[in-house]
């Protein structure tokens, strides 16, 4: 069943893709970066998208994965599904521009068909992180059963035995698919291959079922940038020729987010054949191997050469693009900045949002040339993104109250394109990652760019290729940098030890074999 998923764009960035390619699943292996990376360069033309003790290990995870779906469910499920939580309110307004509850008509749904479950969808405390919150529900033993978290976080706990890996579950049919469909005789199927790959921990197994997908643009305002007589930039040249332009009628850029990692794999391109030699998922093993033997490292002068243009973006920004807890998004809706760089959930808020008085658009991250860079090649940079949305992963405390065939049931209700189709097309804020999904025809390139291209899985420079402590300091001594308040040849140093400290816990952790 085909559901379409509408996200829909203005109307003035329609012309900005040919969607009649049709879609082809490819192996990871065999994944020509080069050819990705072009279709990318094409596309990037002017893009629119429209310390816990650890409970005992869970004998779920030595399950063999039989697990019929249908009647017999019974139990009391908890979730919290993050992003697909219901609003409190399914009136529009000013601060609530999407309202949405599906997730609560397909539990209802589902609690219909199967009278003896209970399905409570959990909210967590507006004022707590993430990630606190699920630290602490974990260490408490009150965390819902289904929980929406990053793979990056839960590389890191796999020794807390928080988490059941879903493997065995994923080897078996998915019985509300239809037969003969992806997913119908074994449920990863379901799932696009190259984003879903990527969410394997560094065990080789996976801990979240990754239900959409993001990626990231600069959205910036139309009218501004006619009024100064400019066009979007393809090129890092270009972008700070237009920085300089806007700068003397508004603030040009409101912060730098992404585009920094996407800078950094664009300088280490060459590289690419020898640290990740197969061509496929940059692993976490082969980035850990790559700091140990020196093959990544910020002494590289590829890695000063970053350095060297990043810092060169910085006197573009708002004045406070450092501070905790800006609001860069109502900067750009006051117009107070000409270009806010975000991800694809941007899309569908700034359709719903009727304060919206001025014509946007989106460009694709500007491409390092040779002539920008002796240590670039030219090609577009990787785009961000992939199955870094609805990660749901399902907690041991699952396995203790004996609701497993429940819970794995849910799920796999969840994710027939039927149900997900529903709940992904009411926001329009993200990308199915499940085939039988279909979208918008506006925007089928870029979900063929992120589900056929490797992304930030290859990228040997995205924060998520290390462990989240590490990855956390690296991020302040970057700002440190940025702020003028650590020497470049200090800023090296201090990361230098943070890779080298990750590459050696890992290694000795997952016992990899760097020679």
């Amino acid at each position: 069943m085909q559901v379409l998923a509408v996200l829909r764009l203005r109307t003035t960035l329609k012309s900005v893709f040919h969607f009649n390619l049709p879609f082809k699943e490819k192996s990871m292996k065999k994944l020509s970066r080069r050819s990705f990376l072009q279709s990318m360069s094409m596309a990037g033309a002017g893009v629119a998208l429209a310390a816990c003790a650890a409970p005992a290990a869970p004998a779920a995870q030595e399950s063999d994965g039989e697990m019929d779906g249908g009647d017999g469910m019974t139990g009391n499920l908890q979730i919290w599904v993050q992003h697909y939580t219901p609003t409190e309110s399914m009136e529009q307004g000013p601060n609530n521009p999407l309202p949405h509850n599906m997730i609560q008509v397909i539990s209802d749904e589902y609690m219909a068909d199967h009278p003896g479950a209970t399905v409570e969808i959990i909210r967590k405390p507006d004022n707590l992180a993430s990630h606190e919150w699920i630290v602490t529900q974990q260490a408490g033993g009150t965390i819902p059963h289904i929980v929406w978290t990053h793979s990056f976080w839960v590389q890191d706990e796999i020794d807390k035995n928080w988490w059941i890996p879903l493997d065995p579950f994923f080897e078996q049919p998915n019985p509300y698919v239809a037969a003969g469909d992806p997913g119908s005789e074994r449920w990863l199927d379901q799932f696009y291959e190259i984003p879903t790959e990527a969410k394997r921990g560094p065990d080789g197994k996976h801990y979240v079922v990754p239900i959409d997908l993001v990626t990231t643009f600069f959205f910036f305002n139309q009218n501004v940038f006619d009024e100064v007589g400019l066009s979007a930039p393809s090129t890092y040249g270009e972008w700070i020729e237009v920085q300089e332009a806007l700068q003397d009628t508004i603030i040009p850029n409101a912060r730098l987010a992404w585009y920094q990692s996407q800078v950094g794999a664009m300088l280490y391109a060459k590289k690419d054949d020898i640290i990740n030699a197969d061509g496929g998922v940059a692993s976490l093993e082969e980035v850990g191997c790559a700091m140990k033997n020196g093959l990544y490292t910020a002494s590289d002068p590829e890695y000063g050469e970053w350095f060297r243009l990043v810092k060169q973006l910085i006197p573009y920004l708002a004045p406070d693009w450092a501070a905790e807890g800006a609001d860069f998004n109502r900067k750009f809706l006051q117009k107070d900045v000409a270009v806010y760089e975000d991800g694809s959930w941007r899309f569908g808020y700034l359709k719903a949002d009727p304060l919206v008085d001025f014509e946007w658009s989106t460009f694709y991250a500007p491409t390092i040339t040779e002539a920008d860079s002796p240590y670039a090649i030219g090609e577009a940079a990787p785009p961000i993104g992939g199955a870094t949305a609805a990660q749901w992963a399902m907690a041991t405390k699952t396995e203790r109250d004996g609701i497993v065939p429940l819970a794995v049931d849910f799920l796999r209700y969840v994710t027939a394109p039927q149900n997900a189709g529903r709940m992904i097309a009411e926001t329009g804020t993200f990308l199915p990652n499940i085939k039988g999904v279909d979208v918008n025809p506006d925007l089928r390139e870029p979900l063929r760019a992120i589900t056929e291209g490797l992304g930030e899985a290859g990228m040997v420079t995205y924060p998520d290729k290390i462990g989240t402590e590490q990855r956390e300091k690296i991020a302040a001594i970057w700002t440190d940098f940025k702020l003028d308040v650590v020497t470049q040849d200090e800023a090296a140093e201090q990361i230098n030890e943070l890779l080298l400290e990750y590459a050696d816990e890992a290694i000795e952790k997952n016992g990899w074999d760097c020679s």
